[in-house]
């Protein structure tokens, strides 16, 4: 770790050694903890806040609880999980955790015990009782493929733009002004750990944007579609009056593999796909 580093991750994590924590990955919104534990660094992986979305998404891999494994759950609570580590083959001699969106380190498992991650509440270990048909898809799309585009035709893209450009221009200006000031506190602090999507949900940039009314939606949904947007998902669903028009990634579900990203693609197709119907 650089000093800068070392002074950050020491306020975060008290109980961290971080002259023997060692940097195996750079920091990047792309991939988070949860993503890490099961090899992949191309989405945003986050099956829920709670034990049971927990073992739901694990058992996909073919993993179980048990009183030791390589992959270790933490939380504040069994209703407030926030964070997986993974050890074994490929990780080095002790624990790895990839921390929110900042970075990809070895340490000692008990090191992150903190108000930001709470403490392991739970280890999984392989099964060879349970299918593991999330592991199966993952191997069929191979190492090295990524995530897919969220198909946009040029089509999509211009009536995107076309309905945007029917909100008033000044509450236009309010909305970029608001989103860029939410956006700019999607790391900061605490937040640069917090795999939670819906951690960003709160504080006054992200009550200014409620503030704005759902006028602001075909707004919301042409940010979605910008890749690196997708945490934004929050503030769709909060203004999105029709209950339906709401997707959700279950645990148990294929479509949680895609990630973050791989659902506000299907939002703003689904959202087109509602406008012409």
């Amino acid at each position: 770790m650089t000093p800068q580093e070392k002074v950050q991750f020491r306020s975060w994590f008290p109980n961290l050694n971080v002259d023997a924590a060692v940097v195996t990955g750079e920091a990047t919104p792309v991939y988070n903890c949860i993503s890490w534990t099961v090899g992949v660094t191309d989405r945003w992986l986050w099956p829920g806040g709670t034990m049971v979305n927990f073992d739901t998404f694990y058992r996909g891999f073919g993993f179980v609880r048990g009183a030791n494994g390589p992959v270790a759950a933490w939380g504040r609570s069994t209703t407030d999980m926030t964070h997986g580590s993974v050890s074994g083959p490929g990780h080095g001699p002790r624990w790895e955790s990839k921390c929110g969106a900042s970075l990809r380190i070895q340490h000692g498992l008990n090191e992150l015990v903190s108000n930001a991650y709470g403490h392991v509440l739970a280890f999984y270990t392989s099964s060879s009782e349970v299918r593991a048909p999330f592991a199966a898809i993952l191997e069929e799309r191979g190492a090295e493929s990524k995530l897919e585009t969220m198909e946009l035709t040029v089509g999509d893209r211009s009536a995107l733009e076309h309905l945007a450009a029917g909100v008033p221009e000044d509450l236009r200006q309010a909305y970029e002004t608001a989103f860029a000031a939410w956006k700019a506190t999607w790391f900061s602090g605490n937040l640069a750990l917090d795999s939670n999507p819906y951690s960003r949900a709160s504080g006054r940039e992200f009550d200014a944007l409620l503030g704005l009314g759902p006028e602001i939606l075909p707004l919301v949904v042409k940010s979605l579609a910008d890749d690196d947007n997708f945490l934004a998902l929050p503030l769709y669903e909060s203004i999105q009056p029709d209950h339906r028009m709401i997707l959700e990634s279950k645990a148990n579900h294929p479509e949680i593999l895609d990630g973050e990203q791989g659902r506000a693609g299907r939002v703003v197709r689904a959202w087109l796909s509602n406008l012409v119907q």
